[in-house]
């Protein structure tokens, strides 16, 4: 990674690393197009940044967490220019502008990316299991997560999605340690309990610390849900 140009750099990146990118900041945002513009912003920002960030880090240079670092950014300025702008009623039309004029570069990132959608997002791959079930449990995963406070979401997707240590999402978040363990330990207590009502099932708060406490990831465990999110054929599952 430190050879190569940033051009190439930031390609061998989106490769690597688009569709975690994407399905972290969908999981932030619930909007899937949205989340595809946010995306190649990201990979924009990224081949602006690169060479400084690498001379700034040297040996310690690590791309992933970078990466999630400009990802998280781009979508907490994205919120800002929305509140900025909900009142406006041409809004839209600003942002179809911004659209034609990012059209050529958003063309050759989605030429070098692989695809974030392939056929059967979302299914398990099971012959004998029914798609409209495996969608309508990916919609529940997707309204859990959304009734998530932001920072125990964030939290949630980068140690579920991003498969970051307590430690590497302490640095990404510029938090403590302490801190991303008990938003973790918050994040599936709540998602658990916001789950039970999306799928209209009851457990008690003894269950909800059972989940927490078990290594093992059963039926009902927040990260066998959240990775749901997943397309299956995604290289970081």
């Amino acid at each position: 990674m430190d050879t190569l140009s940033a051009a190439q750099a930031v390609e061998a990146l989106i490769h690597e690393y688009y569709k975690l990118v994407f399905h972290t900041i969908y999981g932030l945002t619930g909007d899937w197009e949205e989340s595809q513009d946010l995306t190649q912003d990201t990979f924009h920002q990224a081949l602006k940044a690169i060479d400084a960030a690498r001379a700034a880090s040297g040996a310690q240079f690590h791309a992933k967490a970078w990466l999630l670092r400009i990802a998280l950014n781009i979508v907490r300025m994205q919120r800002r220019r929305r509140n900025l702008f909900r009142f406006i009623p041409f809004s839209h039309m600003q942002r179809e502008r911004r659209e034609q004029a990012n059209e050529a570069e958003a063309d050759v990132l989605n030429q070098q990316a692989a695809p974030v959608q392939p056929a059967g997002y979302g299914v398990t791959g099971t012959s004998n299991e029914d798609p409209a079930a495996s969608i309508a449990e990916r919609d529940a995963v997707q309204r859990t997560m959304a009734r998530l406070p932001e920072a125990l979401r964030t939290c949630l997707l980068l140690a579920v999605i991003g498969g970051f240590s307590t430690s590497e999402i302490a640095q990404i978040l510029d938090i403590s340690e302490v801190a991303v363990r008990q938003r973790l330990v918050r994040a599936r207590k709540q998602f658990q309990q916001f789950y039970a009502l999306e799928s209209g099932e009851e457990i008690s708060d003894s269950n909800n610390m059972q989940v927490i406490q078990t290594p093992s990831v059963d039926r009902d465990s927040p990260q066998n849900h959240v990775t749901f999110l997943h397309s299956q054929a995604s290289p970081f599952m």
